[in-house]
């Protein structure tokens, strides 16, 4: 092995939850294996740990779940697991993972993958959506978490879903001012959603949790409203706020301005796919996890050979899942290697996991009626700054279909290949969610030009 070539059993690209889950358990058999993660140490978004050296100066509330958290990076370190940290991977095929670290263009060979990469923050587009001080729920959690920096003294947090809970507490925790909390979603939506929550155990103790913290704290989450728009001279100053119908369309009359100097939106998480396609996987299209994701059986193995998915990547569902499905990938391997059946026990875990989240996502789906926020000169794609008014130009000419849409006007093209407008293209043109299979290039990630030269011949 070079120092640019890597050798395992298994590779694991992600060291949030279920890669972690999956690596321990690997290990606990005995395989050799590798985790890429693109962080500063393990741990994922969901049990981010701050760089070596940093002291956040204050305590952050953590919630029930994050024990879990705390005995996985015990358990790995126990078992004296490889992470290659900083590892951005560009690139992967059957038993090869191209990936670039401190600059370095390297490869980790491999005879199974397990991809559990995990999602990133679903953006709706409103007016004043990319001042500075407009971040995403996921982005918050990174200043407060990873980095112990508070985003701002008073902010507004809004959107739909799990999220937005997480988010509020962490502020609250970190000495931010929470002016609103908004959930977008209809009061009916929290008892829907307690069929995923008085099933499961997990999930009770995190709600109560939540619950308990922000009747602490004085904090009232407001059902069936939003921001409206983020207003301010060079960064954010004020946030417009209002109610929204059933549909999730705004309704303007109700509209009434707060003073923030921060806004934390987030809209749910969509799976981060892009290895998978890479690799030839199958995908389906599943609204409540997310949009598309990555077709696995109850071994959790992709359709390609070799390759496996745990997590967000399969369908956003949360950490629970993530671990659950993590080990039962692992334990498919292992069970592989050594000629014996999975443990019915793990396989029953993961589907009751993915029940209970499922239960929970169905009640807070982005709707339709949210897409008419942006007016016609609310920049759509941030990359090539398309508007909303071009890209329904672009629809009306070309068809209303992500690839009508590029061709017309150039949305999606940019540095993060569609990633935060390409979910939303369709929708605020025709008012249909996003089902076209969003295209994949090599680099799947933004890498030095040198790093595609020097890649490491698979």
């Amino acid at each position: 092995m070079s120092e640019r070539v890597f050798d395992a059993q298994v590779g694991v690209v992600g060291a949030g939850p279920g890669g972690m889950a999956a690596a321990v358990e690997l290990a606990r058999h005995g395989v050799a294996t590798v985790v890429l993660d693109e962080g500063f140490r393990p741990g994922g978004q969901i049990f981010r740990q701050l760089p070596e050296g940093f002291d956040a100066g204050h305590r952050i509330a953590e919630p029930p779940s994050h024990r879990h958290g705390h005995a996985l990076l015990d358990a790995a370190a126990k078992e004296r697991l490889r992470f290659v940290t900083g590892a951005a991977v560009w690139d992967a095929r059957p038993g090869r993972l191209w990936f670039e670290q401190d600059g370095r263009s390297c490869l980790l060979r491999c005879e199974q993958i397990v991809l559990a990469p995990g999602g990133y923050d679903r953006c709706v587009p409103f007016p004043g959506w990319t001042l500075p001080g407009v971040i995403t729920a996921g982005a918050a959690q990174v200043m407060v978490r990873g980095f112990a920096v508070a985003p701002g003294t008073r902010a507004l947090v809004c959107g739909t879903g799990p999220l937005l809970l997480p988010t509020v507490t962490a502020l609250a925790s970190a000495g931010v001012e929470v002016a609103a909390a908004l959930e977008a979603a209809p009061r009916s939506a929290m008892w829907r959603a307690l069929r995923g929550v008085l099933g499961n155990g997990a999930r009770l103790r995190e709600a109560l949790f939540y619950a308990r913290a922000l009747l602490r704290r004085g904090i009232r989450l407001r059902w069936g409203h939003t921001v409206f728009a983020a207003e301010g001279d060079g960064r954010v100053q004020r946030a417009v706020i209002g109610a929204v119908d059933a549909r999730g369309a705004p309704r303007r009359d109700t509209a009434r301005t707060i003073d923030v100097d921060v806004v934390c939106a987030g809209f749910g998480l969509v799976p981060a796919i892009e290895l998978g396609q890479l690799l030839g996987c199958a995908t389906r299209w599943d609204a409540p996890r997310g949009g598309h994701c990555l077709a696995v059986d109850d071994r959790q193995r992709t359709s390609v050979a070799g390759v496996f998915a745990a997590g967000e990547i399969a369908g956003i569902g949360g950490a629970e899942v993530a671990i659950a499905e993590g080990r039962l990938a692992a334990a498919a391997i292992a069970a592989a290697r050594l000629g014996v059946a999975v443990d019915g026990r793990l396989q029953r875990r993961a589907r009751s996991e993915r029940r209970a989240a499922d239960a929970l996502l169905a009640a807070f789906v982005v709707r339709a009626g949210l897409f008419e926020l942006a007016d016609a000169g609310t920049i759509v794609c941030r990359c090539e700054d398309v508007t909303a008014a071009q890209v329904r130009a672009a629809a009306d000419l070309h068809g209303a279909s992500a690839r009508g849409i590029k061709m017309g006007c150039r949305a999606g093209m940019g540095p993060c290949q569609a990633r935060v407008c390409g979910p939303n293209l369709e929708a605020i043109s025709c008012g249909r969610p996003q089902q076209e299979l969003p295209v994949v290039q090599v680099p799947a990630k933004a890498v030095r030009t040198a790093t595609l030269i020097e890649a490491p011949p698979g």
